[in-house]
Parts: C-alpha cells; structure tokens; sequence
C-alpha cells in the first residue's frame, strides 16, 4: 500500500515542483551542454547547480526526463554522428574528440543507441547519400539558414503566384502589367 501511494505521488508531481531550483538546474544543463567533450562528474554538475549530487540527479531526472549522464551521453553520440557523416576523421579521433576514452567504450555505446558501429554507420550513410560525401554537413544546417550560412538559394517555383484581388491597383506599372 505504501509503495503504490509513494508511486502514485512521484507520477502527480510536477517537474517543476522546486521552482527555485529550476535555474541553477538550467544552469548545469548548459554547462554539461557546453563542456560534454571533457570529463564530467555527477559531482561537477552539481556544483554548477549549487546542490548536492544526489538531489542533483534526482531533480535533473524529474525535469528533464534524462539523466546527466544519459543527456552527455546524447549529445556524444549526435557529435559523433555529424563528424562522421563529415568525413575526414577517422573512427578513433572521432572518439577522443567527443571525450570518450576508450574505442571500445565508444564503439559500445554508438552501437546500442543508433543500431549500428560507428564505421557501419558511416558506410550506410554513404551508400544511402552516395557521392553527394562533400554535401553532409549541409543536411545538419536547417535550409532556412543555408543561404545565410552557405549562399545558397531557395529553388523558386517558376510559376507567379495568383492575384488575390481582382481590382486594378492605382499602380500604373501593376495596371500595365495585369493588361
């Protein structure tokens, strides 16, 4: 009976539930965002949240449905991901540079997450993309910013699109043109 209210309890609670701490939660999230190559601790997190290690993971889980460790751990392997559809590294610096420190540590987890080895990956991705090897990291830039960030332009479609109104305009050039 006790189990069920303590289980009933944790299902009704808000995420939010200690606002004052949502901040300095955010806060750490940043942080392990930021610095997700490098070694983290449980401990370094919660230092950046101003809480103890235990409370940290507990309140991190609750709000952000992930652990710490489960979020670094995403962020890795998307990375690792992107340099690898990047080319020009090979599996091993891909691992190190993403702050793993063991191949084998890497290849393990790569593969329990995406389905695949990294190697694997790369070589489906290939075969699913072709030669277009040198466009990859173009498929990671949303196409919104591609003419910013690449110069590209948007296809534009040949035909002008209808007039809404059927009434000539005062424009003498519009006038002209509707003629």
């Amino acid at each position: 009976m006790n189990d069920r209210r303590h289980r009933a309890a944790r299902k009704t609670a808000a995420p939010w539930a200690d606002a004052p701490a949502l901040p300095s939660l955010c806060r750490a999230r940043d942080y392990l965002g930021a610095h997700y190559d490098d070694r983290l601790t449980l401990a370094r997190g919660a230092r950046e949240a101003h809480l103890s290690p235990f409370y940290f993971h507990r309140l991190f889980t609750r709000v952000f449905g992930e652990t710490p460790h489960e979020f670094v751990t995403r962020l890795r392997i998307e990375q690792a991901k992107r340099l690898l559809l990047a080319g020009g590294h090979s599996v091993t610096e891909v691992c190190f540079q993403i702050g793993y420190d063991s191949l084998g540590s890497f290849s393990a987890r790569f593969r329990a997450l995406t389905g695949l080895s990294p190697s694997s990956f790369r070589r489906e991705a290939r075969r699913v993309f072709g030669g277009a090897g040198i466009l990859w990291p173009r498929y990671y830039i949303p196409a919104c910013f591609r003419s910013y960030f690449l110069g590209e332009q948007e296809p534009r479609s040949a035909a002008p699109l209808p007039r809404v109104d059927s009434e000539p305009h005062g424009d003498p050039v519009t006038q002209e043109r509707d003629r």
